[in-house]
């Protein structure tokens, strides 16, 4: 029998939910229709040049998801804003009137800033492209369109909800770039479940390389940076281990002074070129400096964050399973059940 045989059947009941959310995510993505996807999109962005602003919102992981779509964005020179929606509501409202497009993304569809967010959208004239888990949900709801990230179901915290988000704003960029889809979401489908067949190995190398760190760092460029805010949020959320995610840029500026033997980092190594020069050059001074590094990428050789190689459009979908199974070793090595909420449920209502 499989792990993820074993985990389903329920031979593992401490984090079966979560777990089971995590081993789940290859088959919801493999669900997502992006064809579909980028046709209920396409009204509102297929002439996405007839927009004097751009502005990408939501909370948690799902603002996390919205990097790499705002840097496809402002890399083909279109005026976006990526702003989370308490910010957004608090003092970047005057950016809305009738020629900005506001896309906004949330699993549930009503959690507290975008309930407001859609109302005061709404009133300043803007479009809402909503892209949700939950097509009755008050988002959906007040949209102009709306894209269904059919994650199903989720138990615990955000995976498969991150990770088709993920796939849903690829057919977005899509739609509003003319990008073709090719065969990038199968591939990485097929990374993911091939990564996912061996989970409770994985985890178990990962704590016995990375342990119980007293200080972790993930550090990213690009659109990798999207996967390290959301791993170090999710570490916070299922393990309740402090992590802290940083641009590996603005880690130079300052907390390197932090590179010590109490201090370990996760590299994560980005798009083949000059993203991972620049990541190897950061290793070698935390490496000097005495700080302990680990590598999350397709070049980490036999080290336990290791992933398969993946186009640089689907890498951040890729790069969320190992985050999630680190999530899951630093919460056995802090002796908790990974995965449940103690004080938060799977929405946030309060503002």
């Amino acid at each position: 029998m499989s792990d993820r045989e074993k985990t389903v059947s329920g031979a593992a009941p401490l984090y079966s939910a979560f777990i089971a959310d995590i081993l789940s995510q290859p088959e919801r993505l493999a669900a997502l229709d992006a064809a579909a996807a980028a046709r209920a999109a396409r009204p509102l962005v297929g002439d996405i040049g007839r927009y004097r602003r751009i502005v990408l919102t939501g909370m948690g992981a799902s603002f996390a998801a919205l990097r790499p779509l705002w840097l496809s964005l402002v890399g083909k020179g279109h005026s976006a804003w990526l702003v989370e929606a308490s910010e957004f509501m608090a003092s970047c409202l005057p950016l809305v009137d009738g020629s900005t497009l506001v896309v906004i993304v949330s699993q549930s569809g009503r959690s507290a800033e975008i309930v407001v967010a859609v109302e005061a959208v709404a009133e300043r004239g803007g479009r809402i492209l909503a892209v949700t888990n939950d097509a009755s949900s008050a988002l959906a709801d007040g949209a102009d369109a709306v894209v269904e990230i059919a994650a199903g179901a989720e138990a615990a915290v955000s995976t498969k909800t991150y990770t088709n988000t993920l796939g849903a704003l690829l057919a977005v960029e899509w739609a509003a770039l003319g990008h073709p889809p090719g065969d990038d979401l199968a591939r990485a489908c097929e990374a993911m479940d091939r990564y996912l067949a061996t989970w409770r190995q994985r985890v178990d190398a990962i704590k016995f390389a990375i342990g119980a760190p007293e200080r972790l760092f993930y550090l990213a460029r690009g659109s990798s940076l999207a996967s390290a805010d959301y791993g170090a949020l999710i570490a916070k959320e299922a393990a309740k281990w402090p992590v802290e995610a940083e641009s590996a840029a603005q880690f130079r500026h300052g907390p390197l002074e932090l590179a010590d033997p109490r201090l370990t980092t996760v590299l994560l190594s980005g798009d083949a070129g000059r993203e991972r020069d620049l990541t190897a050059a950061l290793e070698r001074d935390l490496r000097r400096y005495g700080a302990r590094v680990f590598r999350l990428g397709s070049d980490a050789g036999d080290g336990p964050l290791w992933i398969p190689e993946a186009a640089s459009s689907v890498r951040p979908i890729v790069e969320a399973p190992p985050l999630q199974l680190l999530a899951v070793a630093l919460a056995e090595a802090g002796g908790i059940e990974p995965g449940v909420f103690r004080h938060l449920g799977k929405v946030t209502t309060e503002l």
